[in-house]
């Protein structure tokens, strides 16, 4: 179920439009725009451009646990190469 929303209003007296829009994953943007066609742009950038929160920190975790192998495997590389010294200041 989409959690998709929005509101446009402004006030009386008010110069500036108010726009709050909700994305898919129920995450509420508030902007202040000039004109009303401003707010209803910034509505489908908004849409457009969502970013799935869990998506990409999952991508960040694959990243770091690769990097982490990668330099696992370094190690490994200049352990059987002879070069280490088992020193725990890492700069052998």
């Amino acid at each position: 179920m989409s959690k998709r929303n929005y509101e446009i209003r402004r006030k009386a007296g008010d110069k500036m439009w108010t726009c709050e829009v909700t994305d898919s994953y129920g995450e509420t943007h508030t902007n202040y725009f000039e004109t009303e066609r401003q707010c209803r742009e910034h509505i489908y950038y908004t849409w457009e451009n969502e970013v799935d929160l869990m998506a990409k920190e999952r991508a960040e975790h694959w990243r770091d646990d690769l990097l982490y192998k990668a330099i696992e495997d370094c190690i490994e590389m200049d352990k059987e190469a002879g070069i280490t010294s088992e020193n725990n200041d890492c700069l052998d």
